[in-house]
């Protein structure tokens, strides 16, 4: 695959593009790759020439739980961002309906059979859009989106709100 291909922002850790692609030592992608995609998210929001394929090459080997059977762990997480000059504070999830404006929020939630993260991309009307939550990107307040993902028998465990680096003029 080109190197210059631009995917965008990602919605679906399975896409055929990239989804079978190695993960840890015994993960893929499309199983174990949530994190990866979550953090591509974040970066490629901050700066729209991220791309793709190098992205992969240089996270490829990110800490994982289990070898990559059981994803990214939390902490790496947050290395990998503060490595890349963003900001990264812990919301606390009963004050998240009150929580400061970030330019990217990161959902860690505890369902049956796993754990799933998720991206939301600040919008300028002060929602964010989150990315690879089994649907459409969807527009929400942050705590509207926690409340529904408690619907749906999600339970969010650790939200990290993200501020991009400041770019140099």
């Amino acid at each position: 695959m080109n190197e210059t291909t631009d995917f965008g922002l990602l919605n679906s850790q399975t896409d055929e593009r990239y989804g079978e692609r190695p993960y840890g030592h015994f993960g893929t992608i499309a199983k174990n790759g949530c994190g990866m995609i979550a953090l591509y998210n974040i970066e490629r929001a901050a700066d729209e020439t991220i791309r793709f394929e190098p992205f992969y090459a240089a996270r490829k080997q990110i800490k994982t739980n289990f070898f990559g059977l059981l994803g990214t762990r939390p902490s790496s997480i947050v290395k990998n961002l503060r490595e890349k000059g963003f900001e990264v504070q812990k919301i606390r999830l009963k004050k998240a309906e009150h929580a400061e404006r970030y330019d990217g929020v990161i959902v860690l939630a505890w369902y049956f059979f796993g754990a799933h993260y998720i991206a939301g991309i600040a919008n300028s009307e002060g929602t964010y859009t989150f990315y690879n939550q089994f649907r459409r990107p969807t527009p929400m307040q942050l705590s509207a989106f926690l409340q529904s993902l408690k619907n749906t028998k999600q339970h969010p465990i650790r939200v990290w709100g993200v501020r991009f680096p400041q770019k140099a003029n």
